[in-house]
């Protein structure tokens, strides 16, 4: 395809940042096939891919777990659970999740016997396929030829993280419920694994609360036996007490000072008597009067009844603090003693009754239906990820063609406008040389194509009309001598043109015009051989002179 381009002003920079989505179009069209035979191409990979992997089922069990157990007997001391709260949930999961329920679920199934995790049958099947591989251990340092013996624990261990990686812990979202999904190459080992992952974690929490409950036991037996030394030892001391003071029975000491209280009464009141009786005497008669002696004399046996009678309550009232002091003691010791008594009568009904915080509400069947591979979804993502990759390989390589593919480009890339775009055009006339196609029947495509680029090439220059027009190229064979012919002969109709061959090396301006090769040119004009009138050759077919490049 031939193109001519004019030195006119170019695109500005606003135009250069829009967004051509027509642009795009055009390059997925122009790659459509690439693309779409890329994307069926890889689809058919993929489902050969698919189809010949081996299915994955996955079974899955649902587990309720209580917040608040169930129970016959108080004893959340002895367990020290608040179930209450959220952190207990997410505790559950996570020794759901935990290695060691794995590795639990792995012994009681035995699967280091199965042969998707028996490491030696995995090995063997290797080995039976050694002669399909190269074997690259020569390419290893001397002492690296064989691998090291692994140990059992290390086997049991791959097993383990294995089995790990095949199971699934999902709580559903605002319920104590939780899922528990195993994926296998086995139905059946799917579902019996799920269901005794969910056994294991019951029988694991019992075993944790008896474990809890016999220790809490034995804890409380010893204290017991040690707080029954401190009741018998505290009722001891008070009943020595009781006997020392003569203190029989409890309401003893309160007797004796009720009793106390009223000789006091009675005797402060027999010392207001003699004083009130002092005084009236006291009136009449002076102290030497027998009257007065005596009722001072009985004024003196009152006070001095009165202060026996304060020292003997006061011994007494502390004989009575001391006898409570006693008796708080005992009384502490026997409800202290009492307490861990029904504690540990719990504990052994509670060791002897063994409930679980959990069940299973939905267990796992065989499913008969694989979650792995999805045929269909793989395959749709398969063929659309490969077309977004096709597309995104055709953008690539427009990008990396730095060829002109269009008028647009043209103008983007050199900042000039095109003059016209000329199709593809083979003459009548069967020949290797340039043909006057502008001339020739039933070519008017193309003449209608010069003619725009005519058209051009004199709009382009309204206030000083171009007085010479070049015609060049940047490799051999795109089109010179076609287009500076055919545009010559279109100029023709119009004014008055000469076509001058300047090609020095490879003239063919004279083979297309029909004028021999001898006939004296541009070459001979400029050494000054010929004269001008002989170097300038007319076409009376197209109107128009020619100026060849004379001798090479």
């Amino acid at each position: 395809m031939d193109k001519l381009a004019g030195p006119l002003a170019g695109a500005t920079p606003e135009q250069e940042q829009e967004i051509d989505l027509r642009q795009y179009w055009r390059i997925v069209s122009r790659y459509k096939w690439g693309i779409l035979g890329l994307a069926i191409a890889v689809t058919v990979l993929a489902t050969l891919v698919v189809f010949s992997m081996k299915p994955v089922y996955r079974s899955t069990v649902t587990l309720l777990i209580e917040q608040k157990q169930a129970k016959v007997v108080t004893i959340e001391e002895v367990y020290g659970l608040d179930g209450a709260n959220k952190e207990y949930l997410q505790t559950q999961f996570e020794i759901l999740k935990s290695r060691e329920l794995a590795a639990r679920v792995v012994r009681e199934l035995k699967l280091e016997t199965h042969p998707d995790f028996a490491p030696d049958a995995n090995a063997k099947k290797a080995g039976e396929d050694a002669s399909f591989k190269l074997d690259w251990r020569f390419l290893l340092p001397k002492g690296h030829e064989k691998n090291p013996a692994i140990s059992e624990d290390e086997k049991f261990n791959r097993i383990v993280d294995r089995f790990s990686a095949n199971l699934t812990v999902a709580p559903v979202r605002n319920t104590q419920l939780v899922k528990i999904s195993f994926e296998s190459f086995d139905k059946a080992l799917a579902a019996r694994v799920a269901n005794t992952m969910a056994h294991a974690y019951i029988s694991s929490q019992l075993e944790a609360r008896v474990a809890v409950t016999e220790q809490a036991a034995s804890w409380l037996t010893d204290r017991l036996s040690a707080l029954k030394t401190s009741l018998d030892a505290s009722e001891q001391k008070l009943q020595a007490y009781r006997e020392q003071n003569d203190l029989v029975k409890t309401g003893d000491a309160e007797g004796i000072l009720a009793l106390n209280a009223k000789q006091l009464q009675d005797l402060s009141e027999r010392q207001i008597q003699a004083q009130f009786k002092l005084s009236e005497i006291s009136k009449r008669y002076g102290p030497k009067h027998p009257a007065y002696v005596q009722a001072q004399l009985e004024l003196d046996e009152a006070d001095l009844a009165l202060r026996q009678a304060r020292k003997t309550a006061m011994a007494v009232a502390r004989k009575e603090f001391r006898l409570q002091e006693l008796m708080r003691e005992v009384e502490t010791n026997r409800n202290l003693y009492d307490t861990f008594f029904t504690r540990i009568k719990e504990a052994n009904q509670t060791r002897q009754l063994e409930t679980a915080n959990a069940r299973i509400v939905d267990p796992a069947v065989v499913s008969s239906v694989p979650v792995k591979p999805n045929k269909k979804l793989t395959m749709a993502l398969a063929f659309v990820l490969s077309l977004m990759l096709g597309v995104l390989l055709a953008f690539l390589l427009d990008y990396l063609d730095s060829t002109f593919k269009g008028a647009e480009d043209v103008e983007a890339r050199l900042g000039v406008p095109m003059l016209g775009l000329l199709p593809i055009a083979k003459s009548k006339k069967k020949s290797d040389v340039a043909q006057p196609i502008f001339l020739e029947e039933g070519m008017q495509g193309f003449a209608e194509a010069m003619r725009t680029v005519r058209t051009g090439v004199m709009l382009s220059s309204i206030d000083s009309p171009h007085q010479v027009v070049v015609v060049t190229s940047s490799v051999p064979g795109e089109g010179k001598t076609t287009t500076s012919l055919n545009l010559a002969l279109a100029m023709g109709q119009m004014e008055k043109v000469l076509l001058i061959d300047a090609d020095m090396r490879r003239p063919s301006v004279a083979k297309a015009c029909g004028i021999p090769g001898s006939s004296p040119g541009l070459s001979n004009l400029v050494a000054g051989s010929a004269d001008m009138s002989l170097c300038i050759h007319h076409l009376a077919e197209g109107n128009i002179d020619v100026l060849t490049a004379g001798l090479i």
